[in-house]
C-alpha cells in the first residue's frame, strides 16, 4: 500500500488520507529512512510538508499515545523560543503531533561536533531561560530540558563576532518535546506520582522521589545541560547504571561534576562500565518509575550514549575531510572573540557556579530564573567587554 507522497524535495505531503492511514500503519520508517530527524522511547519525528508548510512530525507508539495531552499543552503557548505546535490527532494504534520544523540541529548534536565559547554558551541558556520563564507564566512545566529537546535553527547567513560590537549570532534556540510536561496546579502532586517522565540524568531529586514539583524542576534540568555544554560529556559518563545514578542524586547528592566519586562508584561497579562510541540517539527517556525498577533497567542502561564527546572514530579521509567542512561551517556560526586568559578563567567560573547553584537538592534553594537571567547577562556583558578590550589592543 503506497501512502506516502513527495514533493520536489523528497518530502512527505500529509494529506488527509495520508494522516489517517499514517495512525493507522505508524511511522514510514522503512520506505523513507532518509526523513527520520530522531527516535525516543515513545515514537519517531520525521520531516515532512503540511498546507505546503515544512513541519516535523512525531508519530507516537499506540502505549504511549496519552503522551498527546502532555503535548497538546503547547497549544497556548506561543513565543519565539518555543517550537510551535501546529495540530495533535489520536488513533487507537498511534498518535500524531505536527509542529513547525526550523532549519537547524539540536544542541546534542552541536556539542558532539563542537567546542562553544562561553558567549554562546551563555545566549543560548538565556533562550531557554525565556522559553521556561514564558512555559511556567503559563502554568506548565517542560520536565525534560535537555541537548536533545533544544533546537538551534540557524539562520541564512553566519557571520563572525567582532570585539568592535557587542554581540552577534544568526540562530535562535527552541525549545521542543512537551512529551514529559505538565500543568502547575492543584493535580500537580497527582500528575508527578504517576505521569511524570523525564531523562533520569537530567532529572531533579523530587522528580526522582516523585515527589510534587515545581519550576525549580526545570532548572535543575537546565543547570546539567549547562554544565554539559561546559564539559561536553554525558551527565555521569563513567557510570551507566541508572538506578545506581537515581539512588546517589538523591540520597547523596551526587552531580555531574564531582569526578572524585564518579571515579570511585565507576571502580565500585566495574561490570557496569560505560560503552566509549555509544549513539546519542539511543539515549532515550525514562520514566521516574522506570528509574527505580532494578535489574533490568541496569541491562537496558547499557544501551544508553555514555561516552566521551570529544572521542572521534576512524574513517576513511573522504569522510574525515567531508566531516570537516561540516564542521567549519556550523563553527561559523558559534565565533567569537576570545577574552584574555586571566578573564577567561574568571568568567568560566562564574557561569560553573551559576549552574552549580541550579542544582542545589532543596527546590526552594536553587536560583530563580529571573535571577538566573540577570546573572546570565551579567557574565555576557563582561565577555562582551574583555573581547571588545582585546581587538582594541590588537588595534
Amino acid at each position: 500500500m503506497s501512502f506516502l507522497v513527495a514533493n520536489r524535495e523528497s518530502e512527505l505531503v500529509l494529506t488527509t488520507p495520508k494522516r489517517n492511514e499514517l495512525l493507522k500503519d505508524g511511522p514510514p520508517v522503512r520506505r523513507f529512512p532518509g526523513q527520520i530527524l530522531g527516535r525516543g522511547a515513545y515514537g519517531t519525528v520525521f520531516k515532512a510538508i503540511y498546507r505546503d508548510h515544512s513541519v516535523a512530525v512525531k508519530i507516537i507508539k499506540g502505549q504511549a499515545v496519552s503522551t498527546l495531552h502532555n503535548e497538546s499543552h503547547l497549544l497556548n503557548l506561543d513565543h519565539k523560543n518555543i517550537v510551535r505546535l501546529i495540530k495533535t490527532e489520536s488513533a487507537v494504534a498511534f498518535g500524531m503531533v505536527i509542529m513547525e520544523c526550523p532549519n537547524g540541529k539540536c544542541l546534542q548534536q552541536i556539542l558532539d561536533t563542537l567546542a562553544l565559547p562561553l558567549i554562546h554558551r551563555v545566549l543560548i541558556t538565556l533562550d531557554i531561560v525565556a522559553a521556561l520563564r514564558y512555559c511556567h507564566w503559563h502554568g506548565v512545566l517542560h520536565l525534560d530540558v535537555k541537548p536533545a529537546n533544544i533546537l538551534v535553527a540557524l539562520g541564512p547567513r553566519p557571520y563572525s563576532m567582532r570585539p568592535q560590537s557587542n554581540y552577534q549570532r544568526s540562530y535562535i534556540c527552541k525549545l521542543c518535546d512537551f512529551g514529559s510536561s505538565i500543568k502547575i496546579g492543584e493535580f500537580c502532586a497527582r500528575q508527578s506520582q504517576k505521569n511524570a517522565r523525564g531523562t533520569l540524568r537530567y532529572m531533579s531529586p523530587e522528580a526522582l522521589r516523585s515527589d510534587p514539583l515545581s519550576d525549580a524542576s526545570d532548572i535543575y534540568s537546565l543547570a546539567i545541560s549547562m554544565w554539559q555544554m561546559q564539559s561536553r560529556r554525558l551527565p555521569y559518563h563513567t557510570l551507566s547504571c541508572n538506578e545506581s545514578i537515581a539512588y546517589q542524586v538523591v540520597k547523596h547528592e551526587l552531580r555531574p561534576d564531582n569526578y572524585e566519586k564518579l571515579k570511585a562508584l565507576s571502580i565500585d561497579y566495574p561490570r557496569r562500565a560505560p560503552l566509549v562510541g555509544c549513539n546519542v540517539n539511543a539515549y532515550v527517556n525514562e520514566s521516574s518509575s522506570q528509574a527505580m525498577s532494578g535489574g533490568d533497567l541496569c541491562r537496558r542502561a547499557n544501551m544508553f550514549a555514555c561516552r566521551n564527546l570529544n572521542f572521534e572514530t576512524s574513517c576513511n579521509s573522504s569522510r574525515e575531510l567531508k566531516k570537516k567542512r561540516r564542521q567549519n561551517r556550523l563553527a561559523l556560526y558559534f565565533d567569537s572573540p576570545a577574552p584574555p586568559a586571566s578573564t577567561s578563567t574568571c568568567l568560566e567560573s562564574s557561569y560553573s557556579d551559576l549552574y552549580r547553584s541550579c542544582w542545589v537538592s532543596i527546590p526552594e534553594f536553587r536560583t530563580s530564573s529571573i535571577l538566573l537571567r540577570n546573572k546570565l547577562e551579567l557574565i555576557l556583558s563582561r565577555s562582551s567587554t574583555a573581547g571588545q578590550l582585546l581587538g582594541l589592543s590588537r588595534v
